[in-house]
């Protein structure tokens, strides 16, 4: 028996933010870095924004390269299944459940805020970032280990 098969690892995860450029590409990121190829893992904005160098950036500081991310749209992904979908804005979640809506898959929502909200400098910015990632990874953590 697999260690998937012992504990609350789904299959399949995609992540859902706004633009793709920062909190669901984090999510996707250090899922990835946590189980490997164990778990099939995308992450979509409501939209596809630009890659964001911030967030390239921060999750370099945890040896999680970023920079090949292509920013993708939830339209982008719906006909793919997934078990779970986590959704970090209301928005967010609304958009997914009317996608995923005749499907078993289930939707959770993680609100969290946009690090580049307020009149901030490039260092108040960054710690910012860490805190998203940071808060992303632990709540990774306790979902799903």
């Amino acid at each position: 028996m697999s260690d998937l098969e012992n504990s609350n690892t789904p299959s399949s995860v995609l992540f859902v933010c706004t633009l793709n450029s920062i909190r669901s590409p984090m999510a996707e990121g250090l899922m990835k870095a946590a189980f490997g190829t164990d778990v099939y893992v995308q992450s979509c904005g409501l939209e596809a924004g630009e890659l964001n160098e911030l967030m390239v950036s921060v999750m370099g500081e945890k040896n999680i390269d970023m920079s090949g991310h292509c920013s993708r749209s939830l339209e982008d992904l719906a006909d793919t299944s997934f078990d779970i979908v986590i959704a970090f804005t209301e928005d967010a979640t609304n958009a997914v459940k009317a996608v995923f809506d005749d499907s078993d898959t289930d939707v959770e929502t993680w609100l969290t805020p946009d690090p580049t909200a307020g009149d901030l400098n490039v260092r108040a910015m960054m710690d910012n970032y860490r805190a998203v990632r940071d808060s992303i990874s632990m709540r990774i953590q306790r979902k799903f280990s």
